[in-house]
């Protein structure tokens, strides 16, 4: 009885949601502590978590003993449910029935009673929140009282409350009600935060890759439109590198170090030619430009070479006429 909150059950057809429960919680020395009326929810916040145990009333139980034959444990239920038939009046499947052990004389303590009737009130009592550890007929709980055998567990709670309880009753498994956990709500909710979270993060992981794949596919083509002569793209930054460092270094000839800076210097110097260029050569550093003359004139018909000249020399250049037409080579002009 320590630690333990029992309760009286009205008729189990009667009991409601909203119907007050004589109780009586016992302490940790098995005192009765605290005793009085409340309802299952009351019981349930005031006593959260107590071991329960809820006592019938006498007429809704049948408690007797029957004579069962020895047997191996993994039949005995079925010999107990055969020797009981015999003595009740409806289908068993429709009773629940509980019993102790075998005693050595063979005589078995066994009781029942409505199985709908029992489920429903478990049912009722777990919706509250009690946790019922057993539920208990009136006659294995009370002092026997053959002049009263009908009296039902009452208050105030004096000594007949304090019988010690057998250790079975009829809370069978096969009838116990799901008890919902009052975690169960926000896990569900974390779950579901979770899994929103993890397909947010999917979908913004598959843009990333998107746009890294755009960006790859950009800087691959800039990478083949500047540097032609590459014929797989396989780390684009690091290939436009290595062709900047030919174009600048000349990979092993050095005769072709200054051409990126005089062919800039030879643009600014020599505007006109910019749509117009036929051909292009670059050797011992300089470069020989052949205008293509679909629509432009030689500078000397034009009287732009003393222009260009001029033009040439502020930039550090030095602007020669070739004999060939429309053809010019540009150097750096010594100091």
């Amino acid at each position: 009885m320590k630690n333990t909150l029992r309760i009286a059950l009205p008729e189990l057809a009667e009991l409601s949601a909203t119907m007050p429960l004589a109780y009586a919680w016992f302490d940790r020395q098995g005192r009765c502590a605290r005793s009085g009326e409340l309802t299952p929810a009351a019981l349930a916040t005031g006593f959260a978590g107590a071991r329960v145990e809820a006592v019938l009333v006498p007429n809704d139980a049948i408690v007797t003993t029957v004579q069962v034959p020895a047997v191996p444990a993994r039949v005995l239920t079925a010999a107990i449910h055969g020797a009981v038939e015999p003595l009740v009046l409806s289908d068993l499947e429709e009773l629940a029935i509980g019993h102790g052990p075998r005693a050595a004389d063979g005589t078995v303590t066994v009781a029942w009673t409505s199985r709908a009737a029992l489920a429903r009130a478990w049912s009722l009592l777990v919706q509250a929140g009690l946790r019922i550890d057993a539920l208990l007929p009136a006659q294995l709980v009370l002092p026997r009282d053959d002049s009263h055998p009908e009296l039902a567990l009452a208050l105030p709670a004096d000594a007949r409350w304090q019988t010690d309880a057998p250790r079975w009753s009829l809370a069978l498994p096969a009838l116990s009600p799901r008890q919902s956990s009052p975690w169960r709500a926000p896990l569900w909710w974390a779950a579901a935060a979770v899994a929103v979270w993890v397909v947010g993060l999917n979908i913004h992981a598959a843009r990333l890759r998107g746009e890294a794949t755009a960006l790859r596919a950009g800087m691959e083509a800039q990478v083949r439109t500047a540097f032609p002569g590459i014929p797989v793209v396989v780390d684009a930054l690091r290939q436009a590198e290595q062709g900047r460092n030919a174009l600048l270094a000349g990979q092993g000839s050095s005769s072709n170090g200054d051409f990126v800076p005089l062919a800039l210097a030879s643009a600014k110097a020599l505007p006109f030619a910019a749509s117009h260029t036929a051909e292009m050569r670059y050797a011992d550093n300089a470069i020989t430009l052949k205008l293509d003359g679909a629509d432009s004139k030689d500078p000397d018909q034009l009287g732009q070479a003393p222009a260009m000249a001029q033009a040439a020399a502020a930039l550090g250049l030095r602007i020669e006429k070739q004999d060939a037409p429309l053809t010019w080579r540009i150097t750096r002009s010594q100091p």
